[in-house]
């Protein structure tokens, strides 16, 4: 496999709890080269339609001028959920693929949630972690680095002092919450709210919204709906009720992953307009390689080696390091 280097580190946005784990973009960056590359590989047998983002980030850029304030950033969120056409945040994911950005997940442990770049050539990619979380929580994560990819892709990463880079973050964080409970609907909705300081109050609006209940409470907190008296007796009630590590609905609102480069694989596969062999022949990987690389389930390739047998045993091919 001809392998390019098409990630700049200092462009790479981590959500990140710490600023020190900037060093691991190092690593990141390696991974993503094999990914974009792998892509770049598989599309080449394919027509792919034109999408929107390049498009949307573009015009988005527009509207923005230096240095960001918070105004800018809601009319940002506000445009962008518009362009994409979101009328269920629980959609956001497909949505987001279908319009032209690069999803993926993979083990980033327990410091970084996820972390999204654009490469050379104009790709976007989301990085998402594989760690156990709830919906709600995945769904915040990715509006955060869709905040990423349309206010941050001029910014160098590296060279930001932590006063800078949590002003960034606080940026990204600002846009999700601004990206999925748009001002207008939720000063409705919340309005039906008879106890804004209790924490079960807010379960039907999780349910529509994919937000978590403490997301929304701090986004009427600072849209000034909820007084500092009941901001703070909402989260002495949140601890009491243990809502702090697991709220209502997380264990019931089922997880959503990835889907655009699976289906392009298979599309490539059920068609075979590859095989396995040719992986190995030609890209001189393991199928075990490709299933790691895009997280997909370990048995993915099964279906397609039982079709044809595969006679190929050389030894000029990038073997799986078992993990840790």
């Amino acid at each position: 496999m001809n392998l390019q280097s098409v990630v700049d580190q200092t462009r790479v946005a981590y959500r990140a709890k710490n600023h020190n784990s900037r060093k691991l973009a190092r690593m990141e960056t390696r991974y993503l080269d094999f990914a974009d590359g792998l892509v770049n590989y598989f599309e080449r047998f394919l027509t792919t339609p034109d999408t929107p983002f390049a498009q949307i980030q573009h015009e988005s850029t527009a509207m923005q001028t230096t240095p960001l304030d918070d105004a800018q950033i809601s009319q940002v969120a506000a445009f962008i959920r518009n362009r994409l056409q979101v009328q269920y945040d629980r959609d956001l994911m497909s949505i987001l693929e279908l319009a032209g950005v690069y999803i993926t997940e993979k083990s980033l442990g327990a410091d970084i949630d996820a972390y999204s770049t654009q490469t050379a050539d104009g790709r976007p990619w989301i990085v998402m972690s594989t760690e156990k979380k709830s919906v709600v929580r995945r769904n915040f994560d990715l509006a955060h680095e869709l905040g990423h990819l349309v206010l941050h892709t001029q910014v160098d990463f590296e060279a930001l002092s932590a006063a800078d880079y949590h002003m960034i973050e606080k940026q990204a964080h600002q846009f999700a919450a601004d990206f999925l409970l748009p001002e207008a609907d939720f000063r409705h909705d919340y309005a039906l709210i008879n106890r804004h300081s209790n924490p079960d109050s807010y379960i039907a609006l999780k349910q529509k919204y994919h937000v978590s209940i403490v997301a929304m409470a701090m986004r009427a907190y600072s849209l000034g709906m909820m007084s500092y008296q009941e901001y703070r007796y909402f989260f002495g009630r949140l601890n009491k009720l243990g809502y702090k590590n697991q709220e209502p609905l997380d264990d019931q609102l089922v997880p959503v992953r990835p889907g655009r480069i699976k289906a392009l694989i298979e599309l490539l596969f059920d068609h075979d307009v590859l095989t396995v062999t040719d992986l190995m022949q030609r890209l001189h990987i393991l199928p075990a390689f490709v299933v790691r690389l895009f997280a997909l389930d370990a048995d993915f390739f099964d279906r397609y080696t039982a079709k044809k047998p595969i006679f190929y045993t050389g030894d000029n091919v990038i073997a799986m390091r078992p993990q840790a």
